[in-house]
């Protein structure tokens, strides 16, 4: 058996062993139990000062996923049998991981007794590149907790199960307005806008004023937990008929059907995820968890939860869409340059061939360059990354099939007025995002993928061939300076894997012109 089958034979059957867990014979309380639980270890990895690299938020969404993918026995669920669970949640982390780089191609395989050795199967200079110009995205300020909402943790009985007063809410509620607010400001490819139709009449501004609702009442519930030292207690539950009342109190302006209408989406149901449907419905309360309720992901929580639906998915893709007139308007600040968008190309029987999303020509030095863009919802899963990876690579075959027709004279780009001929142009072929660099290598040749975030942070370049430039050498981090492959080993199963991780060095790069 290859190495690569005979690994993700061996990851299938660490996987079945999570059904046979005894925890999942306890009742319908034991989601409580398991979130309490998985809290509890963050808190004491906290405390302790311990920096962990196990995301959090993908360990509680995996325990909302198994709770209800797993049928619900009676009984409490015991400590030990909780903890078992959580241990196996941060480890479907890792096989997440390592199953989705194996079948993608990310990871090549090779096997030496027992052990598996994992390592990169691409230049991962790309992928650290988005890191480190995602973590330059965060606003370096967001607001501190009022006086008020200090005033009443510090007197706060530590025994207290009480809700906020409503001024506390209130100055909570705003805070968490302000802090998505520059969240979304700091984004170098632009927020969508508040009138941005989510579908039902509803609107981004809607859906952001109830989402501050949420957001106020967990973050005040950390910052609590934290005074009292007791982060496992950061967990919120309340009846949904109460964080309903809440929200109608503080969101007098949006209609009920609206409030409603939000809170469905953000419940979390069997086929949704946790990253953009965080609540978590336990018989009649509602479950908010912190760590899956952050600031950084509203729009892609809006976009998610609304093309969700197939009915809103075309319409949603199609806004989406819209925003991608940010290239041209990038574009039109570099010097000597004409830009058009939409270019359409005929064949020369007079059907349509497609069109060309935006070109950029120099006319002078006859240089040109010509872009397909795609527009997909920002990515907040490993799941959700490689299906961006794959829009890059089916774009750039669509780009690829115009090209060789423009090439080969059976279809004619219909450039605008006073331009220069298609063919006079030296001609450079990229994919373009808004967020994310292609870590795989494209499937067809002298083709390049870039994505605005990147464009942007270059600065602004002073002529066309700059740019060029910098899309066929790009600047990217360098391994030994930048970044270090380090080999991780954990057990899966009998066996011991060996797996390449990056280890980020330094946050004090950026991409540099020329």
């Amino acid at each position: 058996m290859k190495p690569e089958l005979d690994l993700l034979d061996t990851i299938a059957g660490a996987r079945d062993k999570v059904r046979t867990l005894p925890g999942w014979g306890s009742g319908p309380d034991r989601i409580y139990d398991l979130l309490r639980t998985a809290t509890k270890v963050r808190a004491m990895e906290i405390s302790s000062g311990v920096t962990s690299e196990l995301p959090w938020e993908s360990v509680l969404a995996q325990l909302v996923v198994w709770h209800h993918d797993y049928p619900v026995g009676t009984g409490t669920c015991r400590v030990e049998d909780a903890a078992e669970i959580v241990l196996a949640a941060a480890a479907a982390h890792r096989l997440d991981l390592l199953e989705t780089g194996v079948r993608s191609g990310a990871y090549r395989v090779r096997k030496t007794g027992g052990d598996f050795r994992v390592r990169h199967s691409w230049d991962v200079s790309a992928e650290v590149a988005d890191m480190l110009l995602e973590h330059d995205a965060r606003p370096t300020r967001v607001p501190e907790l009022s006086m008020v909402e200090r005033r009443w943790i510090a007197t706060r009985p530590v025994g207290s199960r009480s809700g906020p007063p409503s001024e506390v809410l209130r100055a909570s509620v705003g805070r968490a307005t302000e802090t998505i607010d520059a969240y979304r400001r700091s984004v170098p490819e632009g927020q969508i806008p508040d009138n941005f139709p989510l579908g039902d009449g509803m609107t981004a501004g809607d859906m952001i004023s109830i989402l501050a609702v949420i957001m106020g009442i967990a973050s005040l519930s950390e910052h609590t937990a934290h005074r009292l030292s007791r982060l496992e207690a950061t967990l919120v539950d309340m009846p949904a008929s109460r964080l309903m009342s809440l929200i109608a109190t503080i969101c007098r302006s949006i209609s009920e059907a609206h409030q409603t209408l939000v809170v469905e989406r953000l419940t979390y149901r069997p086929g949704r995820s946790c990253r953009t449907s965080p609540l978590i419905r336990h018989g009649e309360v509602v479950i908010i968890c912190p760590p899956l309720v952050t600031p950084r992901a509203v729009d892609p929580i809006m976009l998610r939860s609304a093309a969700r639906d197939y009915r809103r998915f075309g319409p949603v893709g199609r806004e989406q869409g819209e925003r991608a007139t940010a290239w041209a308007t990038w574009m039109r600040t570099i010097p000597g340059t004409l830009v058009a968008e939409l270019v359409p190309a005929a064949r020369t029987d007079g059907n349509p061939a497609g069109d060309l999303d935006v070109i950029i020509v120099d006319p002078v030095k006859r240089l040109g360059l010509c872009l397909e863009i795609k527009w997909p919802i920002e990515a907040l899963s490993l799941h959700e990354v490689m299906k961006v990876e794959n829009w890059i690579t089916s774009a750039a075959q669509q780009l690829d099939r115009l090209r060789e027709e423009l090439r080969a004279g059976s279809a004619t780009a219909q450039m605008p007025a006073e331009w220069p001929a298609f063919g006079s142009v030296d001609w450079t072929w990229c994919v373009g995002t808004p967020q994310q660099l292609s870590t795989r290598p494209l499937p067809v040749p002298d083709m390049y993928a870039t994505s605005l975030r990147y464009v942007q942070a270059l600065g602004a370049p002073p002529d066309l061939d700059a740019l060029v430039t910098a899309l066929t050498r790009p600047d990217l981090p360098v391994d030994g300076v930048h970044f270090d492959v380090r080999r991780r080993s954990f057990p899966v199963g009998r066996h011991q894997v060996h797996l390449d991780a990056i280890q980020v060095r330094t946050t004090d790069w950026r991409p540099r012109l020329g």
